[in-house]
């Protein structure tokens, strides 16, 4: 008889359920989308910007850079984790306790194994929907899925036009282009650490046609690749992107470092962040605004634009932010001494 009444209660359910194709053209049959669950930051972020009403939960707290841009609300759910970077899993008796209607999940999740994060939620029924991510192209073709499983298709549209035309003017500009700037990608404190020329995570590099000066494969997924100084001298890059504050504050006074075209030129420019990157860790849609201000710096004489403005009009439509001259002087790096 349970069973019984179960399985009525099942054609029931699927009865009144509406159909979605995740971005692996997968149809996914959903009762309700009042409670998503995001579980990677990137995914997160995107649906942030697309519906941020809708989301259950986050995967870690945000830190002092991002929480002064995000809403109260938001940095009041619950910590849920997530399944991304290395080796990370979400808090299963959290999810199960939201009880979200559809979890969000991303083109690595996929690959690795569903039954595994299934298994590990007690096989419960909560539709799972894949969305690509990797590159600044996935995230941009991702804002259609967001909007229609959110029925915000309106602006998922609004948001995707904006970041086509960002991404057509790069595409559009490196065809004229005959001579990329080498530039170099320097994290850490010590701006040891780069990306290879074929990672994702410096894709913005490539896409607003600079030179990664660091050729290579990545030696493994989370990137930071170790170089020595030696390294750096020899490719003398005429532009470094630094990420950490720290090694930004003490590059042109470094006595090492002024061997280097960039330094000596005073080329050295601070990779903007708040909430998050522009270029890079963690990847998001900011990575629009992210090109736009690389292609500025990189060709200026070809891509002339007032950042400033293009910034405000980018948070304004983005994150319903209107950003003063000091707060964006601040995410920009301007006030670092």
């Amino acid at each position: 008889m349970f069973k019984m009444i179960f399985l009525i209660l099942s054609l029931y359910s699927y009865a009144n359920a509406n159909s979605y194709k995740d971005m692996f053209e997968k149809d996914i049959e959903i009762k309700k989308v009042d409670k998503i669950y995001a579980s990677t930051p990137t995914i997160l972020y995107s649906l942030y910007a697309i519906d941020k009403s809708k989301i259950a939960g986050l995967n870690f707290p945000f830190n002092k850079v991002e929480a002064i841009y995000i809403d109260e609300t938001i940095k009041s759910l619950p910590i849920i984790g997530g399944w991304f970077g290395k080796g990370n899993t979400p808090n299963s008796e959290m999810i199960l306790k939201i009880n979200p209607d559809v979890i969000l999940l991303s083109e690595t999740s996929k690959n690795q194994s569903e039954k595994r994060i299934r298994d590990s939620l007690g096989n419960i029924n909560i539709p799972f929907f894949y969305i690509k991510a990797n590159s600044i192209e996935d995230i941009i073709n991702s804002f259609s899925y967001l909007g229609k499983l959110t029925s915000n298709e309106k602006r998922a549209k609004e948001l995707e036009n904006y970041a086509k035309k960002v991404l057509d003017e790069a595409k559009e500009l490196s065809k004229k282009v005959k001579e990329k700037p080498r530039v170099y990608y320097a994290q850490g404190n010590n701006g040891l650490e780069t990306e290879c020329d074929k990672s994702i995570r410096s894709e913005l590099i490539t896409l607003a046609s600079g030179d990664n000066v660091h050729k290579c494969q990545n030696s493994n997924t989370y990137g930071k690749e170790l170089i020595n100084f030696e390294k750096v001298l020899s490719y003398n890059p005429e532009i470094i992107l630094v990420y950490e504050k720290e090694f930004y504050k003490k590059v042109y006074s470094d006595p090492k470092w002024q061997f280097i075209d960039a330094v000596k030129n005073k080329k050295v420019y601070f990779l903007p962040k708040g909430p998050f990157s522009w270029f890079d860790r963690p990847p998001s849609f900011m990575k629009i605004l992210g090109l736009k201000w690389l292609l500025n710096i990189l060709h200026s004489n070809s891509y002339e634009i007032d950042i400033n403005k293009d910034a405000k009009e980018f948070y304004s439509l983005f994150l319903g932010l209107e950003l003063s001259n000091i707060e964006l002087n601040h995410i920009m790096g301007k006030d670092i001494e």
